[in-house]
This record gives structure tokens, C-alpha cells and sequence, in this order.
């Protein structure tokens, strides 16, 4: 087949979207499918095999940036004069055959993130504004034929928010590189990665892993560990792109020091799961979560919440454990304290890799490929979106 995707960025150095968009075009491609990428930064070294198309993007101003690539690369991928068997849109823009919904809803996000009056106000933000105009077109009648959600949270989400038919759903979760992901990493890079983060034999380690620390919940995970006994003996780890000055007051104010410590973007990740006893993704709100995933498969636990949708791979108390929200801070560090206290976590971790097994990007290739065949029937046939 020939297959179009339309993503703002392909990149071998990020995580998220663009980390699935690389995975996804090399699987198919592999396959023998003609493949196709419509955006608007390359970054890193790119398949040989792969067409590329230039997506032109307004970056003078947030909201523009994300209005003028939502119309663009449909205008581009017209204008281009290939018949394409699907166009798979992977962001936010519209039409598309199918529409791939990696990232949760920006409804349900700002729902978490402000009160209800803040959130009444939000159109007044053009950010805001931009990012909701775009989303309720994605769900508009004939701005599509199906849509992909990653987790059943984020089906339900649409379906209650935006009212689409039932029957247009698919929940394909994302595959895991089973080549970098797998217990194996424990043996491998454990303990020298504990070394060269000055991690004691006796000390577990907590790690976050991401970017945007308010959604990823880090006002609430330093109250949360601020209020910890003195006793147990624990540092975390957090790996992402936030500038550590924003944080360092809150750590301060916790009486954290020395506890906590920021890294920069780390490459290979995998080492930091080996490393880590317990991960930590209390997000306020998260579509996805790729870390839940990839760290269980290491044989990393994790600690998470409701809110975010790759919960649906964790059987509480067994290979995991989910919080009803990062905002409920007794119950954030009781469960904290309980994990801190257990002499051994690795059970868990054990577990938590026989719960993803199955879980590869052959397992997600095969369940997309069949929803792109029936999309090319459909539109042979004359159905329309």
C-alpha cells in the first residue's frame, strides 16, 4: 500500500509521538508498503526508503504554529497528486483516513489542569483556543473514516466528549522495542548506571522521565515525598528537557536536598530503568505514557494514576500501583511510603514484564495494518468517511 503519514516532526532524539512515528514507518516499510511522511523538522539520520515532504509550519507565535500545520499538511499531501491508499494523520490536522490519538484530548487536560471557572475562561488563551478549535474539527463527520486511541480512557474520552460513532474505534496500544525494552537491561547496565548516578547499594531509586513537569505532576510528587519519614532511604532520578532552576525552589521548600537530582535528556533511557527500583508517572493528565510500557518491560514498577491512559497495563498492588490522582497528596504518600518500605521490589518488576510480553510493534503492525485495509476497501467500494 501507500501510505501517507502527516506528524510536525520526525526524530531518532525524542520520545512521545515522534519515537512511535519512527517505529511505526520502519515496521511498515520492512512490510514492503510505500511510505510516505508529511512534516516539518527532520531530526537525525532518516531511512533511505522513506519520501519525505516538506510541511511549511508558522512558528512565529504558539497558535499559529499549531493552525497552520493542521491546515497545511493536508493542502501539501493534495497537492503532491499521489493517490494514497490511507492518509494516517498522527497529530492534530484534519482530514484524514485515519486519525491516530496518541495524546489525549486537550479538553480533558485543561479539565485537569484549572479549576471549572479557569476552565470556562480557557478559550480566552489562543493557545488554548487554537489547540480546542483543531481538536473539535479532528471529530467533525467526514473529517474522517477511523480513529486509533491507544487505551480504552482515551476511547471513552472521545466518545463522551466529541460523540463519535462506536463503530469507527479502534484501541491498538503502542508496541514496545523489544531490542532496547527487556529484562535483560537489569543484568547488562545496573549497576554501573546506579554507580555513576552515586546511588548506594541500600538506597532505592525513584526516576521520572519526561518533560513539562507541571503535567507530569512534580509540584505533587515533591509534596508527596516532603512528607516521608526521615527513615527510608530513597533518591530520585528526573530525566527531561525542564531547566532544573524552575524546579529547585519547590525541592528547597520540601526539604529535599540532595535527595533529588536533575539530568539532562538521556539517550539511551533503558539504562535509567535498569537503574531505578520504582518509576514514577503521576501525571495530572496523560494520553499515553510510552515510560509505563517501556520501563515495565525492563522489569521496572511503576506508580502511576487514573489519569493516565497506559494505566490499563497495571493490575494494582501486583505489577504496579495506580493512584486515584497526583492531587490527593495523603494518598500519594502513603503510597509511596508503602512501596519505600518493601525490601523488595523486584516481584513486582517480574511481573509487571510478563504483563507488557506481548506487546510488540509486530503485535501493534498487524492490528493497524488490518484497519488500513479496511480503509482502502472502503474508499474502492465508494464508502465515505
Amino acid at each position: 500500500m501507500r501510505i501517507a503519514h502527516l506528524m510536525k516532526r520526525y526524530s531518532l532524539k525524542r520520545g512521545g509521538g515522534e519515537y512511535d512515528l519512527v517505529r511505526l514507518s520502519s515496521s511498515l516499510l520492512k512490510r514492503g508498503h510505500e511510505v510516505h511522511l508529511f512534516v516539518h523538522d527532520i531530526e537525525g539520520e532518516t531511512d533511505p526508503k522513506l519520501v519525505f515532504h516538506k510541511v511549511p509550519m508558522n512558528r512565529a507565535w504558539a497558535p499559529l504554529k499549531i493552525l497552520s500545520f493542521a491546515r497545511n499538511a493536508p493542502r501539501v499531501v493534495e497537492e503532491s497528486g499521489l493517490d494514497f491508499d490511507v492518509i494516517h494523520a498522527m497529530t492534530q490536522t484534519f482530514p484524514s483516513d485515519l486519525y491516530w490519538n496518541g495524546g489525549g484530548l486537550q479538553i480533558n487536560w485543561l479539565r485537569e489542569r484549572y479549576s471549572p471557572g479557569v476552565l470556562s475562561r480557557a478559550w480566552m488563551n489562543p493557545r488554548h483556543a487554537a489547540n480546542l478549535w483543531v481538536e473539535k474539527n479532528l471529530f467533525v463527520p467526514g473529517h474522517y473514516r477511523h480513529i486509533v486511541s491507544l487505551t480504552s480512557m482515551e476511547k471513552d474520552q472521545i466518545l463522551g466528549d466529541y460523540k463519535v460513532p462506536a463503530d469507527r474505534f479502534n484501541v491498538i496500544t503502542n508496541g514496545i522495542d523489544r531490542e532496547r525494552f527487556n529484562p535483560e537491561t537489569r543484568q547488562k547496565y545496573r549497576t554501573d548506571s546506579r554507580r555513576k548516578l552515586g546511588v548506594a547499594d541500600d538506597q532505592k531509586l525513584l526516576l521520572v522521565v519526561g518533560s513539562d513537569g507541571c503535567r507530569k505532576g512534580f509540584p505533587q510528587l515533591f509534596q508527596a515525598l516532603g512528607k516521608l519519614p526521615s527513615t527510608l532511604n530513597w533518591r530520585l532520578a528526573i530525566a527531561g528537557n525542564d531547566p532544573p532552576q524552575r524546579w529547585l525552589p519547590s525541592v528547597k521548600r520540601e526539604s529535599l536536598d540532595g535527595k533529588v537530582h536533575f539530568l539532562a535528556h538521556e539517550k539511551h533511557i533503558e539504562r535509567l530503568y535498569a537503574a531505578a527500583d520504582l518509576v514514577i508517572m503521576a501525571s495530572l493528565f496523560e494520553g499515553y505514557g510510552n515510560v509505563i510500557p517501556e520501563a515495565m518491560a525492563c522489569g521496572c514498577p511503576v506508580l502511576t494514576t487514573r489519569q493516565v491512559g497506559a494505566a490499563d497495563f497495571i493490575t494494582p498492588g501486583v505489577d504496579g500501583w495506580i493512584l486515584s490522582s497526583c492531587k490527593n497528596i495523603p494518598e500519594y504518600t502513603s503510597a509511596l511510603e508503602e512501596i519505600l518500605s518493601l525490601q523488595d521490589l523486584d516481584p513486582f518488576g517480574w511481573k509487571a514484564v510478563q504483563k507488557v510480553k506481548p506487546f510488540t510493534w509486530d503485535w501493534t503492525v498487524d492490528r493497524l495494518e488490518e484497519v488500513y485495509h479496511l480503509i482502502r476497501k472502503e474508499k474502492s467500494t465508494g464508502i465515505t468517511a
